[in-house]
């Protein structure tokens, strides 16, 4: 927790962030708590202003509090200590461990986040809670300090049980970056000066923002974000979070197990993507964290081929042959968490490269104002799907959540009355009034195939995500040809080198720049941890193009509750070109990506370093993250 800033205010902040309350209802909200002694989530709930499930739902996204199973976990006897039992009891919180004057407790009742302030003041410590069944933590209570009445208060606590397979500590939730934003009708929107756009980032969760993450070995390496890093990462000490070993044996129903094992694991840890990946003589397990690759275990090549089919039969896709690609989608419980699980193999020159991804079972896609983009692009971009023709072009890197802000335009497409035909790689999102069509790149069928014959299919927008063929950017020149919108999403690291890149595809350029109406590129940023963050002068700062010289930043130091990385969740960052009739006309000449974007420029689109550098005046990012993203000082 950032010095001076107490549990109660970073809770209230949220609730505003998340648009629960509004700074003047909070002003009036301060007033009463104070009056009648009660706590503001007491006049919250009296006024019908929120839930504790609502309140939950903020502490996990907003503020990365996670929710724990206590029965699978042992608190320190040293935590049990710091606090009296009587404390537990009347509060009912059950501290669980303490790491440099930080203690790390379970409520039981979300609307017990208000009153953490005055235990901490209590105890003089400072408190961080995670969430728990109320039952449970009663229980815990019973079960840790025992149930003797106030007579035991001195008593030590008896020793805790051994559980199997238990977790030793909690952690924070890892929240990762994975979202999105889109772009502006006209030029106009262009208008508003960045240093007006001073709005709170808000935070991005991972598709497992809600899962509970074990506590990290000590000497675990640090995340990476390559598979040369991960590779070159000494092995974790101690006993592998995952024994690959029983692979040594093909069982059948050993490595079904094994499976399970991993998935659950996964979740436990917050990871948003499993990979099984080969290296050379061995496979290395990998999981996706926060936006980076963490290395689980790795074992002998010769043994990949069990684990591979073993999740093959999870997804239902034994018939498909190791020679072909396979991808399978279900819904399945892991973990106490209702998941949608994609199983996609890829056979390569190494081995069978897989990569399974984890996501909520979500009813329905952001809107595009919760991906963090502005009002104004927010507004421009819905009109351009209520109004629009042509390609609405959004472009991104991977895992740029480029797939995030594409399921926010159809979801929006279809709320205002549109006929829709999604064509997709894989389905993050069900949306019951967008024809979505699910493509298995085993399939003799490919997504061009599918597009065309939703062309014919009396539709108002046609999608597809992604465009990866000439075929595919021939046929969605030829759909926006017949009068409709078109939202296309592209592999690129900006809107000009997307477009270059198409042209080098072979996209007949006449045609392509006739079709393109609106550009989005795309980046995401981790955000500085709110409990670490620090003021700093930075010498990055200063090379941000835009920034002016002497600015102060902020960064995370790094702390239990960020897993001492110093960044808690992701926004993103943004950049919007309407494509006027000068850039439709250098896209025409097939112009160079520099004489595309000096075009661009004139037309008034706002750069991703002028977005990023909003963030980083906010404190919300930080100057080297923002460099590592966009590399603007090398």
């Amino acid at each position: 927790m950032a010095e001076g800033t107490s549990i109660t205010t970073r809770v209230l902040d949220s609730l505003v962030s998340a648009g629960l309350v509004t700074v003047e209802q909070l002003s009036s909200i301060n007033e009463a708590a104070e009056s009648s002694g009660k706590t503001p989530g007491d006049v919250l709930v009296e006024r019908g202003m929120m839930t504790g499930p609502d309140l939950a739902t903020v502490l996990e996204e907003e503020l990365g509090i996670p929710a724990v199973d206590l029965s699978s976990y042992a608190p320190d006897e040293d935590a049990l200590k710091l606090v009296p039992m009587s404390v537990a009891r009347e509060r009912n919180v059950l501290p669980l461990f303490e790491i440099e004057g930080m203690l790390t407790v379970a409520i039981g009742d979300p609307l017990d986040v208000f009153k953490l302030d005055e235990l901490g003041v209590q105890l003089g410590l400072e408190i961080e809670a995670v969430l728990a069944d109320s039952a449970s933590v009663k229980g815990a209570i019973v079960q840790y300090y025992g149930d003797l009445g106030p007579a035991a208060e001195g008593a030590a606590p008896p020793p805790p049980p051994v559980v199997e397979d238990a977790v030793a500590l909690v952690e924070e939730d890892a929240v990762a970056l994975v979202e999105e934003e889109p772009e502006f009708d006209v030029a106009d929107f262009f208008e508003a000066p960045i240093e007006g756009e001073a709005e709170a980032a808000p935070v991005i969760a991972e598709p497992v923002a809600d899962a509970v993450i074990e506590q990290p070995v000590e000497g675990v390496p640090a995340a990476a974000e390559t598979l040369e890093q991960v590779v070159k990462a000494e092995a974790p000490e101690g006993p592998p979070a995952v024994d690959l070993d029983v692979l040594a044996v093909a069982d059948t129903g050993r490595v079904a197990i094994l499976v399970t094992e991993i998935l659950e694991n996964a979740v436990l840890r917050g990871a948003s993507r499993v990979h099984i990946l080969p290296y050379k003589n061995d496979f290395f397990l990998v999981y996706r964290v926060g936006g980076r690759l963490e290395r689980v275990s790795s074992a002998p090549l010769s043994m990949q081929a069990a684990l591979v089919e073993g999740f093959k039969n999870f997804a239902r896709l034994g018939s498909v042959k190791s020679s072909q690609p396979a991808l399978g989608r279900l819904k399945t419980r892991i973990a106490e968490k209702d998941l949608v699980v994609t199983v996609s193999s890829v056979p390569t020159v190494a081995g069978q490269r897989m990569v399974i991804s984890l996501a909520s079972d979500k009813p329905t896609p952001r809107e595009l104002r919760e991906l963090g983009m502005s009002e104004a692009e927010t507004k421009a971009l819905q009109a351009m799907v209520e109004r629009g023709r042509g390609i609405l072009l959004v472009c991104g890197p991977v895992a740029g959540g480029r797939s995030s802000t594409y399921y926010a335009l159809l979801a929006h497409a279809a709320a205002a009355g549109k006929t829709v035909y999604s064509v997709e790689e894989t389905i993050d999102y069900e949306i019951p009034a967008v024809a979505q069509v699910l493509v298995n790149p085993g399939s003799p069928i490919g997504p061009a195939s599918y597009f065309a014959a939703g062309i014919r299919q009396d539709t108002d927008v046609m999608a597809i995500d992604p465009v990866q063929s000439v075929e595919e950017i021939h046929l969605a020149v030829e759909a926006a040809g017949m009068g409709k919108l078109v939202i296309a999403t592209f592999s690129a690291g900006d809107i000009v080198s997307g477009v270059r890149r198409m042209l080098d595809f072979g996209a007949e350029s006449v045609s392509l720049a006739a079709a393109l109406t609106l550009g989005v590129g795309q980046r995401l940023v981790r955000l500085n941890c709110p409990n670490c963050s620090q003021e700093s002068q930075s010498p990055i700062a200063e090379k941000i193009p835009g920034a002016k010289k002497g600015m102060t930043t902020k960064s995370g130091s790094g702390c239990p509750n960020c897993r001492k990385t110093g960044f808690a969740g992701a926004t993103g960052i943004f950049e919007v070109l309407p494509f006027t009739e000068p850039v439709r006309a250098k896209i025409a000449k097939g112009a160079s990506a520099e004489e595309i974007a000096q075009a661009a420029r004139a037309a008034g689109m706002r750069p991703m370093s002028a977005s990023g550098l909003a963030r980083v005046q906010e404190g919300v990012v930080s100057p080297e993250e923002l460099n590592r993203v966009l590399r603007f000082a090398e």
